[in-house]
C-alpha cells in the first residue's frame, strides 16, 4: 500500500507560517521605527525654532532696548507687544518672562491670562541647576513646546538682584506638529495594516492551495492504490450502469469470463454468457428481479463453460437513486474441486478403515470356503447342476478376494515410481491383455498417439487403463447398433501429457459422470464400482487429475493428465528420462 509523505507538506506550511509572523513583525519594528524618527524630527524642529527665538530676544535683552533705565519696573511699556508682535509672527504661543518659582514677571499674553504656567515639577527643577529645558507642557487647553533659559544680565538694568527676571521662555503651538504627526502616523499604521492584510491574504491563498495540494495527492495516491487492488484482485468487478451497459471491468473479470482483455468495457450485459446475465439484469422499476437472491444482495452460483462462479450484485448509491451496479464475479472451481477431493479423501479414509478392520477377518474364512468350493468342484465334475454351483461359488469367492485387494490398495497410499514409460509399449501389453475380449465381442482397439513416452509409474499407468479398457469393453457389450471401437490416444499441453481413453458406447448422464469416481458407484451387473474410483486415486498420486466427457448416446471419453511432462523425450523403455 502507498502512503503519502506528509513531511514536505508539513515544512512548507511551517515555511509559511513563519514567513507571515516575519512580516508582520518586520512591519511592526518598521513602522515603530519610522514613527519615532518623524517624532525625532519634529521635536528637533521645535528645539531649533524655539532656541532661534530665545537667542534673538535674549540679544536684544542684552543690548537694553527694552529694559527701562530707571524708575520702577524692569522692562519698558514696549517690551511686552514686542513679545505680542513675536507671536503673531508663526508658531510663536508666547514669550515671556518666570520666576524662580514659575511665577509669570511679563508674557505676550494679556493681563487677565497673567499667572503661573503649567510647568512640569522637574522642569524647574532642571531650569535652576542648569540653566536650560525645553520639553511639552500644557498651556491653556493647547500641548505647547516650551524652551526656557536663565537670563544674563545686560547693561541698563537694575542693580538689585533679587528683583531680577530668572528665566526668559518661549512656547511654540503644536497643533500643526501634532497634526502633521497624527496623519503621517494614520498614513503609516495604514499602509502596515494594507501590507499586512495582503500578506494574510496571500498567505491564506497559499495555505488553500497547500491543503488543496495535499487532498489532490493524497487522492491520486488513493485512485492508484485502488486502481492497483482492484487490477490484482482475483475477483471479478464489473460495473454497470443504468442502461446495462458496463462501464468498467478489471483483468479478474475477462478472465473468469473468458473475454479478451479490454473488450468488456462498453459491452451491454446482454453479451456476456449465458447464465450471467439474468442475475445482472437491472430490476424494473417497481418491479422484481428474475434472481430473488440477486434483489436481495445474496450470492448465487451460476455453471459457466464448466467453471462454478458465483455471482452478487450491489447497488452503487448516489443519493436515493441507484444509478450504477457493481457486479462481484467469484471463480470457485478451484475451491469446489479442492472440496470434492477433501471429500473423498474423507470417504477413501473411512473405507480404508473399514478395510483395514475387515479384511482379515474376511480372507481367513473365504480361503477356506474357496478352498471347499475348488474341491467340489473337482468331486462333481459331470454331475449338473452341482459341478456349476460349485464353479460359481469359486469365482465368487475370488471376486470377494479382489474387492478386498482393491479396497486395501485403494486405502492405503503408494508412492510413485515415476520414469520414463512408453505408451506404445504400455498399450501393446494391454491389448494382448484383453484381445480374446475384443474379438469375442466384435471390438476395434485403435491407437494414435501423439507424445510416445510418459512419465509415470508403469505399474498405476498400466493398471488404470487396463481399467478404463475393461470399462469401455462393458460398455460396447450391450450396444445393439454402431462401430464398437475404443480408442487411446495422447497429446501434449497444459505442461502436461493427457492420455485419453474413448468408445463409442452409450454414453453417461450427468449424474453418472458426477458420481463416476466415487467408490462403489457402478452402472455394471457384475461391477465392484472401485475401478474409476482407483484410475482417481492413481491420478493424483501422480499430482495429475481424471476428467470424464460424455453424453447420453454419444460415447465416453476419460482424459487421464500427467503433469511435468514437457522435458521428456521418446526413448525406450528402459531408460529413464527426466527434466
Amino acid at each position: 500500500m502507498e502512503i503519502a509523505d506528509k513531511n514536505a507538506e508539513r515544512s512548507t506550511i511551517i515555511i509559511a507560517v513563519l514567513t507571515l509572523v516575519t512580516i508582520g513583525l518586520s512591519l511592526i519594528v518598521t513602522t515603530g521605527q519610522t514613527l519615532r524618527q518623524q517624532e525625532e524630527a519634529g521635536t528637533q524642529y521645535l528645539t531649533m525654532t524655539s532656541r532661534s527665538v530665545l537667542q534673538a530676544v535674549e540679544s536684544s535683552l542684552r543690548r537694553g532696548l527694552f529694559v527701562r533705565p530707571t524708575g520702577p519696573g524692569l522692562f519698558s511699556p514696549g517690551t511686552a507687544e514686542f513679545f505680542r508682535e513675536l507671536e503673531q509672527t508663526g508658531d510663536v504661543l508666547f514669550v515671556g518672562v518666570i520666576d524662580r518659582n514659575g511665577g509669570r514677571v511679563l508674557s505676550s499674553r494679556p493681563a487677565q491670562e497673567a499667572g503661573p504656567l503649567a510647568f512640569p515639577p522637574e522642569a524647574l527643577q532642571q531650569l535652576a541647576q542648569k540653566g536650560e529645558w525645553y520639553g511639552r507642557a500644557t498651556f491653556g487647553a493647547r500641548q505647547t513646546y516650551v524652551y526656557g533659559k536663565r537670563i544674563v544680565p545686560g547693561r541698563g538694568l537694575a542693580q538689585d538682584e533679587d528683583e531680577l527676571p530668572t528665566f526668559l521662555v518661549v512656547g511654540l503651538d503644536m497643533t500643526k506638529h501634532l497634526g502633521v504627526y497624527n496623519r503621517f502616523r494614520q498614513n503609516a499604521l495604514f499602509q502596515a495594516a494594507y501590507i499586512l492584510a495582503a500578506a494574510v491574504f496571500i498567505w491564506t491563498l497559499a495555505m488553500s492551495f497547500l491543503k488543496r495540494r495535499e487532498q489532490a495527492g493524497r487522492a491520486a495516491v488513493l485512485e492508484r492504490f485502488q486502481a492497483r487492488l482492484l487490477d490484482n484482485l482475483p475477483d471479478g468487478l464489473i460495473t454497470v450502469s443504468r442502461s446495462d451497459t458496463i462501464s468498467a471491468a478489471n483483468p479478474a473479470a475477462h478472465g473468469i469470463l473468458g473475454i479478451a482483455p479490454g473488450r468488456l468495457a462498453g459491452m451491454s450485459i446482454a453479451e456476456l454468457p449465458e447464465g450471467i446475465v439474468a442475475p445482472v439484469a437491472r430490476v424494473a422499476e417497481g418491479g422484481s428481479s428474475a434472481e430473488p437472491e440477486a434483489a436481495a444482495g445474496r450470492w448465487f452460483t451460476r455453471s459457466v463453460g464448466g467453471a462454478h462462479l458465483e455471482v452478487l450484485t450491489l447497488p452503487i448509491r448516489q443519493g436515493d437513486d441507484d444509478h450504477d451496479r457493481l457486479v462481484i464475479i467469484r471463480d470457485r472451481t478451484q475451491i469446489r474441486e479442492l472440496e470434492k477431493n477433501l471429500s473423498e479423501a474423507e470417504k477413501l479414509a473411512a473405507l480404508g478403515t473399514l478395510a483395514a478392520g475387515v479384511a482379515h477377518e474376511i480372507r481367513n474364512p473365504l480361503s477356506a470356503l474357496r478352498g471347499f468350493a475348488q474341491y467340489f468342484a473337482k468331486k462333481l465334475v459331470g454331475r449338473q447342476p452341482d459341478e456349476t454351483y460349485a464353479q460359481t461359488m469359486v469365482r465368487e469367492a475370488d471376486r470377494l478376494n479382489r474387492v478386498i485387494t482393491d479396497l486395501l490398495y485403494l486405502s492405503r497410499p503408494r508412492a510413485m515410481d515415476a520414469r520414463a514409460v512408453s505408451l506404445g509399449q504400455l498399450v501393446a501389453d494391454i491389448g494382448n491383455l484383453v484381445r480374446f475380449d475384443l474379438e469375442k465381442r466384435n471390438i476395434a482397439l485403435k491407437v494414435s498417439l501423439g507424445p510416445d513416452i510418459v512419465w509415470a509409474d508403469e505399474d498405476a499407468l498400466k493398471q488404470a487403463v487396463l481399467n478404463l479398457v475393461l470399462n469401455s469393453i462393458d460398455a460396447l457389450e450391450g450396444l445393439a447398433t454402431g462401430e464398437r471401437e475404443i480408442h487411446v490416444s495422447s497429446a501434449q499441453g497444459d505442461g502436461g501429457t493427457w492420455v485419453f481413453v474413448g468408445d463409442s458406447g452409450p454414453g453417461m448422464s450427468a449424474l453418472q459422470r458426477e458420481q463416476a469416481f466415487e467408490p462403489f458407484f457402478t452402472t455394471k451387473k457384475k461391477g465392484t464400482g472401485l475401478g474409476l474410483a482407483l484410475v482417481h486415486k492413481t491420478m493424483r498420486e501422480h499430482d495429475g487429475r481424471a476428467q470424464i466427457d460424455s453424453e447420453m448416446g454419444r460415447g465416453t471419453t476419460v482424459s487421464l493428465f500427467f503433469p511435468g511432462n514437457e522435458g521428456v523425450v521418446p526413448c525406450s523403455p528402459d531408460v529413464e528420462v527426466r527434466k
